[in-house]
């Protein structure tokens, strides 16, 4: 009796480690939610190792979330069914707080929209090059792997090409993409333009603005 007593406390703690916060699943089923950034699967499975290769599912797709578990989410963008696991970066930060910056409510194409076309056209193109801001690698390549970049005010992130090769880009102080070592690395070594559109003029006091 002893014996499987142990095992049923054993088997629940278990299931304990592997549920999700109570209360979070109804939360993100209940809001609109996007993906932040490009995101690349291979399979039906994605990982926060955050590989480059495989199928991009665009910055801001819709996503809807079908379930929970204490390390995984799953849910379908762009007709496709997927399961987001956090494999890696369990010791830097929370589910939660992992999937706040995966998921999100507000939509990044009216951000990538304010962009210079070369940043724009990189970003579409799931590429990293000179002169990008953090900003634009984040929505390009998706967040560096928290095990081995563990903040993203940090100048140099580590990101993975595929499960062996890892490529770093590295950031001058006013952080813009000043190199990117390592190859393969989605990159094409053209450097983004400075975006050039003039602001609008406000319109002069006491005529309607049309």
């Amino acid at each position: 009796m002893r014996r499987i007593a142990l095992i049923g406390l054993l088997l629940g703690a278990a299931a304990c480690r592997h549920a999700a916060p109570p209360g979070l699943l109804q939360e993100y089923q209940s809001r609109s939610l996007m993906t932040c950034c490009n995101i690349h699967y291979e399979g039906d499975e994605v990982n926060d190792a955050n590989y480059f290769v495989g199928t991009t599912i665009p910055a801001g797709t819709p996503v809807q979330v079908l379930a929970m578990t204490g390390n995984s989410v799953t849910f379908t963008a762009a007709g496709k069914k997927l399961t987001l696991v956090q494999s890696y970066g369990r010791d830097q930060e929370s589910l939660q707080q992992y999937l706040s910056k995966v998921l999100v409510s507000d939509d990044p194409k009216a951000k990538l929209a304010t962009f210079s076309r070369s940043a724009q056209q990189a970003i579409r193109d799931g590429r990293v090059e000179k002169g990008m801001t953090k900003e634009q690698v984040i929505m390009s390549l998706g967040y560096p792997p928290t095990h081995r970049t563990a903040s993203t005010t940090s100048n140099e992130w580590t990101y993975w090409y595929n499960r062996w090769v890892t490529y770093k880009v590295q950031f001058d102080d006013q952080g813009r993409v000043a190199n990117v070592i390592g190859r393969p690395a989605p990159t094409q070594d053209q450097p983004i333009q400075p975006d050039t559109t003039p602001v609008p003029k406000a319109p002069a006091h006491g005529k309607k603005h049309k």
